[in-house]
């Protein structure tokens, strides 16, 4: 009897032994085939998991940059992007173009000799608009032909840099609103200084017929400063009014030798700067804007934090690239520095309004 048991045993013991054997056998393939997948969805960044930490070693130098990212792209896949980064590389486009590319699912920005990574945030508004909608014009002025209101609002931003304007020119030119300099910050002084031609430039776009808005570069290292700053712009035009929300100017100094005043201001502080100065102004009944580009809405301010406040981005065409590059919900697009207008001469920032 005993024998008979400890055969029994010995085979029920083989038999799990299999069985477990076949489980891990299945489970390992299972996992296999998760992981291809897995990687197959995620290309982009399989195929440069190793090669982004090269790149950000790399000074941006564009002749070594894209010799890199070429490496990063001769594997053979026909992978869609991988095929239009190696068009832009014969096109000679920039590293940043590439990148932008490669990387779809984060905000790419080159500062101070490197490139950054923002993963884009599923839990904002996310830009509205389609790419394919934005057209460009004979006259080199872009126009969105999905908007409700004709194809857009054409703007243009100025300051004393632009000198004597002849704002009737300006108006016949096409023009819709305009943004005027109220004044700025000084970013190493910390004095607030007001636009040598504000009151000639509102006066005369006033009188042209114009959509009038004013902004103002600031500087505030703190929130009491930020009112101050909105106080400045708030006397400035008590006596005019405006037409479209004011604008809050919020960019970083890139000069690394300039002692700047902001320079070791953290995003919470930046962004808490941002709302005093809006809450003063919607407090008089006014609407408010944020101007910034990519540096200033992923590196200085926290997007979380600004949801509820309108956005003018800027964001510069190129010769093959007319789309702004940027993921969220934004209202006014400065898409050109060196648009022309009748009426200025030089060249002068344009604007697309899309409401």
């Amino acid at each position: 009897m005993g024998k008979k048991t400890g055969n029994k045993s010995r085979v029920g013991r083989y038999l799990v032994l299999v069985t477990l054997i076949d489980i891990f056998l299945l489970t390992a393939c299972i996992f296999l085939l998760i992981k291809n997948i897995y990687d197959k969805k995620n290309y982009e960044k399989r195929i440069t998991e190793e090669s982004l930490e090269e790149i950000h070693e790399i000074s941006v130098d564009e002749a070594e940059m894209v010799n890199e990212i070429e490496k990063i792209t001769s594997s053979g896949s026909d992978d869609e992007r991988v095929k239009k980064v190696k068009t832009l590389a014969e096109r000679g486009s920039s590293a940043l173009e590439m990148l932008k590319v490669l990387f779809p699912q984060q905000v790419v920005i080159a500062d101070e000799g490197a490139f950054h990574f923002y993963d884009i945030n599923r839990n904002l508004k996310k830009n509205p608009y389609e790419n394919d909608c934005f057209e460009q014009t004979d006259d080199g002025r872009m126009i969105y032909t999905k908007s409700e209101d004709k194809n857009g609002y054409c703007g243009i931003d100025v300051s004393e840099h632009n000198g004597e304007i002849n704002w009737k020119e300006v108006a016949e030119d096409g023009i819709d609103f305009v943004y005027i300099r109220a004044g700025f910050r000084g970013y190493g002084s910390g004095k607030m200084v007001e636009d040598k031609y504000f009151i000639q430039n509102i006066e005369g776009a006033k009188a042209a017929g114009l959509s009038v808005g004013v902004y103002f570069f600031t500087q505030a290292v703190n929130e009491a400063e930020a009112v101050e700053e909105a106080d400045f712009v708030l006397e400035r035009i008590k006596d005019y009014g405006v037409d479209i929300p004011v604008a809050i100017d919020v960019e970083k100094i890139d000069d690394p030798e300039a002692e700047v005043r902001t320079r070791d201001i953290s995003k919470d502080e930046y962004t808490r700067n941002v709302r005093a100065f809006c809450k003063r102004i919607e407090s008089r009944g006014l609407g408010s804007i944020i101007y910034g580009n990519a540096k200033t809405f992923m590196m200085l301010l926290n997007m979380s934090e600004l949801e509820d406040k309108e956005k003018w981005f800027a964001d510069y065409i190129g010769p093959n690239d007319l789309v702004p590059y940027f993921p969220y919900d934004f209202r006014i697009w400065q898409y050109d520095s060196n648009g022309s207008c009748k009426g200025i001469e030089g060249n002068v920032d344009m604007d697309l309004a899309m409401y």
